[in-house]
């Protein structure tokens, strides 16, 4: 993107290093960004818009390093209704979705390691062998390979079956799974947790607003606007001289200007409203997006103890005003 402005001998261009766009075409009713403002000191103000009709839920993807400053920044106009609630889920860390699975994200990471971790779960296998029983433990063990050709790792898996112990060898079975579907629940949360966790590299907030009831069908705009860290513009400039003024001390030139800027979004700035500021802001950043806990002091349960009686250590205290009150002799 690029804009011209001239005035009198001076020229302003915007020649921009722009990142690969990823945002396509956006819907009908959906943000899409209108205006950005790039200032000096470190900032950049974005300001999505949308026509919607009736009451409306927008949603607006921001990468997860910016979530801080749009909770700290983000203001939503609505032109003729009224803003609702801006919804945007929860810093989760993954600890948090196994607390109360009976497997680590560690044991996700072999399937002896899984089925180690679940002993005592019912298990069904099927293939060359249909077995059923609860897990006891998961070996390593090595075999020969025929005609001396080295060795393979193999894992073989103990139940505990109605008919007594039994083995197979886990790389010989077609499947193996949970008999309990609460157990494959928990496996399968787990799964999507370490998912979602992996592409946590954007967090999409829902921002819900309500229409008027004396005019629910009009169409109206919705803005939403934040500031956040961007990169800083800057300036150069190039000064050229016709031949007739070269060498002497009278003359015009023309002086251009040019403003360099980086779109490091990821989403296109075409058709976008830009606009450039110079300055020196006094800015902060402040973790709204962290959980914080007040760190409250413990205090002991008393516990009362039985009253024993002193030892006897076989000599009698001598009461000094008992000897005193004796009589002189």
């Amino acid at each position: 993107m690029s804009g011209i402005t001239k005035a009198a001998l001076f020229t302003l261009a915007v020649p921009l290093l722009a990142a690969p766009a990823l945002a396509a075409d956006q819907p009908p009713g959906a943000l899409a960004l209108k205006r950005v403002l790039l200032s000096t000191g470190g900032v950049g103000y974005f300001e999505h818009e949308a026509r919607v009709t009736g009451d409306a839920a927008l949603t607006l993807e921001v990468r997860r390093d910016q979530v801080d400053d749009v909770l700290k920044s983000i203001v939503v106009y609505d032109d003729r209704g009224g803003v609702g609630t801006v919804d945007l889920p929860g810093q989760e860390p993954l600890e948090t979705a196994f607390r109360e699975l009976p497997f680590t994200p560690d044991d996700l990471a072999s399937p002896t390691a899984l089925l180690n971790a679940m002993k005592g779960a019912e298990v069904r296998t099927t293939g060359s062998r249909e077995v059923s029983g609860r897990l006891l433990s998961v070996t390593e063990e090595y075999a020969q390979l025929p005609n001396g050709g080295g060795t393979v790792t193999r894992h073989r898996v103990s139940l505990m079956t109605a008919d007594g112990l039994r083995q197979l060898v886990l790389e010989e079975t077609d499947s193996l799974r949970f008999a309990d579907p609460r157990v494959q629940a928990q496996l399968d949360s787990a799964l999507a947790a370490v998912a979602e966790s992996a592409g946590r590299e954007r967090r999409r907030l829902t921002i819900r607003t309500t229409a008027p009831q004396a005019d629910a069908g009009a169409e109206r705009t919705i803005r939403v606007a934040y500031v956040v860290a961007a990169p800083l513009w800057k300036a150069t400039y190039r000064l050229t001289l016709p031949e007739s003024a070269k060498g002497t001390e009278e003359g015009t030139g023309d002086l251009q200007g040019w403003a360099v800027l980086e779109n490091l979004s990821g989403d296109d700035w075409k058709g976008v409203e830009l606009s450039v500021a110079s300055g020196n802001p006094v800015t902060f950043r402040q973790a709204l997006y962290s959980a914080y806990f007040v760190n409250r002091p413990e205090v002991p349960v008393e516990v009362l103890g039985r009253v024993l009686p002193k030892p006897d250590e076989g000599a009698v205290a001598t009461d000094p005003l008992a000897k005193a009150a004796e009589p002189a002799t």
